[in-house]
């Protein structure tokens, strides 16, 4: 623990021999790409008898990261990782490293990782390491009264509702490794907005923050066993959503990560379309295509972009994340006229819809089932063994 008796917020990685050294960067690029920050790259040497209970050959190196944003306290118990953020952390290592589950393992909550850490590092080590998180959590303290928070992922960002000069706003607080979202986010702020009413309005910035106008939101989300409910916005709100993609692609715009499912809201105040979160925004000199945009076609492998966490936006993001929302193809979305998009709305649609969920429960319970089934080759097991043989002494 700190000085302070708390659990640092850490995740250690152990990585196999077998693992080139071109892995060390793919793992650190992959933490950070969940909020991880690397502490240090430490090889066992002297350290892998002590470590010996993880029941992994650690007979290369560990890499201790820590998430200012994670919170120990809220873990989930009844899951293989008890912190939902290194679980998360964990499926996109095992996604990224060759046969992950023979040469990856990770620890499953922030005590373990601490215990673990405490092994590996000396004294000195344990001074710094306080001292890089106590920097980063300054870095991201707000200053302003906070009402709740908002965020749904803290990858980039943590997002609150504070209040701001006596009215209610949106906060967004980049991470240190998150600015380069915040630069993109507010150069198509900064472009579209004046033209479009869909974004929010930027009512102020520093360093490393966005305050943001507070839309509240009236389209509501429904849910069954677990699933969101695909109902299809209003063809009204259909439409300025499709004028939207066509003023942003003509202006050289892709928001890559634009969606229906994910960043539409309806404003609560006048009823219109809106959007948010546009940190993957990319611009090109020329207009886009918007049938072959990144953000309604999907992002080639070889695209030298920011892209989302998604595997989905490397294939054909509309079936999944428009089409359900849009209830039209692309092509009709796209330039269909009103008495189409009525009539494909009434008969094309229900059945498209009904084809489309009964697939996407198998797909997604095929995935669930391989998913829990890498994790838990990963995880590291016996974590109160682990804690009492790596306990340093007192």
């Amino acid at each position: 623990m700190d000085r302070h008796g708390h659990v640092r917020p850490l995740c250690v990685v152990f990585l196999s021999g077998e693992l080139p050294a071109a892995a060390d960067q793919i793992a650190e690029e992959a933490l950070n790409a969940r909020g991880f920050e690397l502490f240090t790259l430490r090889p066992l040497e002297g350290s892998a008898a002590k470590l010996a209970p993880v029941g992994f050959d650690l007979g290369s190196r560990a890499l201790i990261a820590y998430n200012v944003l994670i919170t120990p306290a809220s873990a989930h118990r009844d899951r293989v990782f008890a912190d939902f953020e290194v679980e998360k952390a964990a499926h996109l290592l095992v996604n990224e490293l060759e046969q992950a589950p023979t040469r990856l393992r990770v620890t499953v909550d922030c005590e373990q990782a601490e215990a673990l850490a405490a092994g590996l590092l000396s004294p000195d080590d344990i001074v710094r390491l306080d001292a890089d998180i106590a920097e980063r959590r300054a870095e991201m303290t707000n200053d302003l009264p906070v009402l709740a928070d908002l965020s749904r992922f803290k990858y980039r960002a943590k997002v609150e509702l504070v209040s701001w000069q006596g009215q209610t706003a949106v906060k967004k607080t980049f991470r240190r490794t998150g600015l380069d979202a915040m630069a993109r986010e507010l150069a198509f702020l900064d472009d579209i907005a004046p033209h479009s009413h869909v974004p929010p309005r930027v009512l102020e910035r520093t360093r490393n923050a966005i305050v943001f106008e507070h839309i509240e939101n009236t389209l509501k989300t429904r849910r069954l066993l677990g699933f969101r409910l695909p109902i299809p916005l209003s063809l009204p709100h259909v439409r300025e959503l499709a004028d939207f993609v066509h003023l942003v692609t003509e202006r050289g715009w892709d928001p890559i990560d634009l969606t229906p499912r994910d960043n539409v809201l309806i404003d609560g105040r006048t009823g219109r379309l809106r959007a948010i979160d546009f940190e993957f925004a990319h611009h090109s000199k020329t207009p886009v295509a918007p049938e072959t945009s990144y953000f309604l076609a999907g992002v080639p492998a070889d695209a030298t972009v920011a892209r989302p966490l998604n595997q989905a936006m490397e294939l054909d993001p509309y079936p999944g994340k428009w089409r359900y929302f849009t209830g039209l193809s692309k092509r009709t979305f796209l330039k269909g006229p009103s008495w189409l998009q009525r009539i494909e709305r009434m008969l094309v649609h229900p059945p498209w819809l009904a084809v489309r969920i009964g697939g996407a429960l198998l797909r997604r319970r095929r995935h669930a089932a391989r998913r829990d089934a890498l994790l838990a080759a990963v995880a590291i097991r016996e974590p109160s063994r682990i804690t009492e043989d790596c306990r340093p002494p007192a």
